[in-house]
């Protein structure tokens, strides 16, 4: 990541395009024409995490910015108000901007805002959601909607760039981005073990390749040696907590300000393992997107990413993939974080709580806090909360 942002200052002082994109957007056709992305949630989080998230939101509420909004809209708003340095989630204006209704309505919104603001062009995807009366003829049409987008998208930053589209660089990309999240969703296999390997401070911590930097080959190599000491360490039965007897499922964004209250489910012998916000991240999800159909079709494998996010599922896919992770990775309960700034995230989740308690038995809570507002998270009452939630698996696995 370090490198990442080596690699935007370097575009800025060399004059190269550069381009902010959202999460779920295509950063490969980025790549393809040679553009630097830049992603501004990823901008935030870095806010959030040097704690200076709060400081930025109230200055963008100071603009007139609602309390209820995103706290990355706010933190990027902010960041850019107060001249932030890079190392605090600071970024310039790019050269365009392209944005996807994929996960969340706000980044039109925002992104509407911000390049209003700095007046640099914008292109919009719609993606289409699915819901439970989808048909398949309709996921065909949704298919070519969304290719069809991405093709004029191509032409569009082909004239800005004035880059020509590289088809055989477009396969390297694709194909790059293929084996970055290949061996994501090898390492999330491996978490399956008992004890799990692997923890949320390396999958919080380690994702952010597979959204700011799918395309290159630097990731690659180190989420390959990432995968090895994983195997490794399930081949030795070395687990990531030392005395592991709770498995557990965290679904939503985590707390960037406060990463290390996680820590605090160790004491009960907790652990997470797995997580579908980051497991959603390995991207190449359809098991119609072989290495061999994307190498063919980049430009359409680019479409049907967008249409295989679990943001874009209806509540009785949510439900039967959640039925399936807890089988599988063997979930002993789960902790729903209603995120108070993300509404896609949220959406539903006292739904899929009741559904997942009556036809799985499986203990579940919700908690309330937020991605990037420290102000929105009450520590003592989240911590009272999981020690009932940890009461109640105890009792639960004594039955």
């Amino acid at each position: 990541m370090g490198r990442h942002y080596l690699a935007i200052e370097q575009a800025y002082r060399d004059g190269t395009p550069t381009a902010w994109a959202t999460s779920g957007t295509s950063v490969e056709m980025l790549y393809t024409f040679d553009v630097q992305p830049i992603l501004p949630e990823n901008a935030a989080t870095i806010s959030a995490a040097q704690k200076v998230s709060k400081k930025y939101i109230e200055s963008a509420e100071d603009l007139g910015f609602s309390y209820d909004l995103c706290s990355y809209f706010k933190t990027n708003v902010g960041a850019m108000q107060n001249n932030a340095p890079i190392d605090l989630g600071g970024i310039n204006p790019p050269t365009f901007m392209v944005a996807a209704d994929v996960i969340c309505d706000t980044h039109v919104k925002w992104f509407q805002v911000q390049s209003q603001r700095y007046k640099v062009p914008l292109y919009i995807i719609d993606v289409p959601h699915v819901t439970s009366n989808t048909t398949n003829k309709q996921k065909e049409y949704y298919q070519l909607y969304v290719e069809e987008q991405m093709l004029e998208l191509r032409d569009w930053i082909s004239e800005i760039t004035k880059k020509e589209y590289n088809e055989e660089k477009s396969r390297e990309v694709i194909t790059n981005s293929y084996e970055l999240s290949e061996y994501w969703i090898k390492i999330f296999e491996l978490r399956k073990a008992i004890p799990c390997p692997v923890s949320t401070k390396d999958t919080f911590g380690g994702l952010f390749p597979l959204f700011t930097m799918p395309g290159l080959k630097e990731p690659i190599r180190v989420f390959k040696k990432m995968y090895q000491e994983t195997q490794e360490r399930v081949d030795n039965g070395i687990g990531a907590l030392e005395n592991e007897q709770y498995r557990l499922l965290f679904s939503g964004i985590p707390f960037w300000y406060n990463l290390k209250f996680f820590s605090i489910l160790e004491q009960w012998g907790a652990i997470i393992v797995f997580e579908p916000y980051t497991y959603s991240f390995g991207k190449f999800l359809d098991p119609s997107m072989s290495k061999e159909y994307i190498i063919n079709n980049p430009i359409k494998a680019m479409a049907k990413i967008m249409l295989s996010f679990w943001y874009i599922y209806d509540l009785e896919t949510r439900v039967r993939e959640f039925k399936r992770v807890i089988k599988e990775w063997k979930i002993d309960g789960l902790i729903l974080h209603n995120n108070l700034s993300c509404r896609p995230n949220s959406c539903g989740l006292y739904d899929l709580k009741q559904r997942l308690m009556e036809e799985e038995g499986i203990p579940s809570i919700v908690i309330d806090s937020d991605m990037n507002d420290p102000r929105k998270m009450n520590e003592e009452i989240l911590k009272n909360r999981l020690e009932v939630f940890m009461e109640i698996l105890r009792k639960s696995e004594k039955r």
